[in-house]
């Protein structure tokens, strides 16, 4: 679990984005374009974040919607395994597939799979756990960190999904290069990171600004707590 968040940490540390606006956005200087992405991204109450991250070898997939109350819904995968996941309020399970046990149980993975079978499994709450994701705060945090010795620089416009961006490559005090694509229209969201050099480099993309998080709770029938399992 830890991995999933140290990586995704990782690449967005390196690309973070620290307001400005109007009709010559994509005039201003790159620090004020970074200041105006950063604070859109802050007034933010629901997001999708998908993309793909490469760390320490094993290639990490997310593709997740959520929001400030605790809601969420999507998959994280690694390597050849994934995991559903699922949070309401703050309470959050997941659903991996049998190679997701074996990556993570290891020895104890036919076991697991074995008591837990289809069932949701109970998230723990902690620091290195996957109910990080299941919080927008908690997840823009990991993504977008300050780093006060990061540069900022514009590398040219272009386009994502149809809509104008303006590049800025930030420059980390480690020396690797990020770029980030900001909205040229108000509001100037973050729409998408990239890192092709270093360590935990991928690429992820925000969407679904303010979108309602459409989930319900499992079953109690269908929910295993792993801390009520002896054995």
């Amino acid at each position: 679990m830890a991995r999933i968040g140290m990586a995704v940490a990782g690449l967005g540390a390196a690309a973070v984005l620290t307001a400005c606006g109007g009709s010559d956005f994509a005039d201003g200087s790159a620090d004020d374009i970074a200041k105006s992405a950063k604070s859109a991204m802050g007034d933010l109450t629901s997001v999708t974040v998908s993309g793909e991250i490469s760390s320490g070898g094993q290639d990490i997939n997310i593709d997740l919607q959520t929001d400030k109350d605790g809601n969420c819904t999507g998959t994280i995968g690694l390597g050849s395994g994934s995991a559903d996941l699922l949070g309401v309020g703050g309470d959050v399970w997941m659903k991996p597939d049998e190679s997701f046990w074996k990556t993570f149980a290891g020895t104890s993975a036919d076991q697991v799979i074995s008591l837990v079978g289809d069932k949701w499994v109970v998230v723990p709450q902690g620091q290195d756990s996957l109910d990080q994701f299941c919080d927008i705060d908690s997840l823009l945090e990991q993504m977008l960190k300050d780093d006060d010795s990061s540069t900022y620089s514009k590398a040219g416009t272009g386009s994502v999904d149809g809509d104008d961006v303006v590049k800025i490559d930030n420059k980390d005090k480690d020396g690797s290069t990020s770029t980030g694509y900001v909205l040229v229209d108000d509001p100037h969201y973050l729409v998408k990171i990239e890192k092709t050099e270093g360590e935990d480099t991928g690429s992820v993309t925000f969407s679904d600004f303010d979108e309602k998080v459409d989930v319900e709770a499992p079953a109690d029938s269908d929910v295993v707590d792993l801390n009520n399992l002896s054995g």
